[in-house]
């Protein structure tokens, strides 16, 4: 690792084995290179750390934890860390290859900022493109939608290290949304957001990762509600009881929406039609098979609506 680095890539890894080396290759190709990698193995079984070690980039840093969950390691990796500026990357995704160029240059243009994300890509993790994921772009628009949802993918983030630092770091109590309670932390600091309206990152996903996401959705919403208190009924593990049915329902319900949100109605409905027929009871999927084959502008005042009951 060259001395002072500029940018701490900060990346926690549980049983990643089979997919960490594509997260590691698209950092160390970033256009970029005053960085540190930091990876904390969070007590992996799989051979993760092996290989990590197989990496003779001397960027790397690897530490090994007892398993103890994602906030303690990532507040462990940015307490370690040597730049000012923390760039989070989950160990199952990869970046683009200007990703980190593009994020600090705007830290550079614009000093007040404290924390950029990105647009994203959702691929399957295989790496196949299953849709583009937008969100709003300025601080107030994206404080706005604080108050109803978390607006970016965690792994998108940049962020100053010392404004994570001032308002806590990551709630170590939390399993999950962990990143949605740390936004709202940050903005009820008075810090301030932007999103590069560009896609630098790419979320990979799966059946058993969208059925975890839909089930932390009540988490979510009770951080939301109760950003200032974390109840013991949310800083327990959830024991998910999500049927095979009800999961493929899931799966192509998540990229029959990925389809509509970008335009591609016919897409969308192929595969609504597919969620309802994994599962008929999943109304969801039929109110957006409907949005995907009524008139756009009328679709799309119901899909917004959508969009807030959830």
């Amino acid at each position: 690792m060259g001395k002072n680095p500029e940018i701490s890539v900060v990346m926690s890894a549980y049983n990643s084995a089979g997919l960490i080396q594509r997260a590691i290759d698209s950092i160390l190709g970033q256009t970029f290179d005053n960085f540190e990698l930091i990876i904390l193995d969070d007590g992996s079984t799989d051979g993760t750390a092996d290989v990590v070690r197989a990496n003779t980039d001397k960027r790397i840093r690897l530490i090994l934890l007892q398993h103890a969950g994602l906030p303690v390691a990532l507040n462990h990796g940015i307490s370690v860390s040597e730049a000012p500026l923390i760039a989070r990357h989950d160990s199952d995704d990869f970046s683009h290859h200007i990703r980190l160029e593009k994020q600090l240059a705007e830290f550079s243009n614009n000093p007040n900022l404290d924390v950029v994300a990105t647009w994203h890509h959702v691929v399957d993790e295989m790496g196949h493109f299953l849709g583009l994921k937008k969100t709003v772009l300025d601080d107030s628009s994206l404080k706005a939608m604080l108050a109803r949802r978390n607006p970016f993918a965690h792994g998108t983030v940049m962020m100053k290290k010392a404004a994570v630092v001032n308002v806590g770091g990551y709630n170590e109590r939390l399993f999950y949304s962990q990143d949605y309670d740390l936004w709202l932390r940050i903005a009820h600091a008075g810090l301030r957001f932007k999103c590069i309206p560009e896609s630098l990152y790419n979320y990979s996903i799966s059946p058993d990762s969208i059925a975890r996401g839909w089930t932390k959705l009540s988490y979510a919403g009770e951080i939301r509600k109760n950003s200032a208190r974390v109840t013991e009924e949310f800083t327990t593990p959830i024991i998910s009881s999500v049927s095979t049915r009800r999961k493929n329902a899931l799966w192509n319900y998540a990229i029959g929406s990925l389809a509509l949100e970008n335009g591609r109605r016919c897409r969308a409905s192929k595969f609504f039609r597919k969620s309802l027929m994994s599962d008929p009871t999943f109304w969801r999927a039929g109110l957006r098979l409907g949005l995907s084959i009524l008139p756009h502008s009328f679709s799309e005042r119901l899909s917004n609506l959508l969009r807030r009951r959830r």
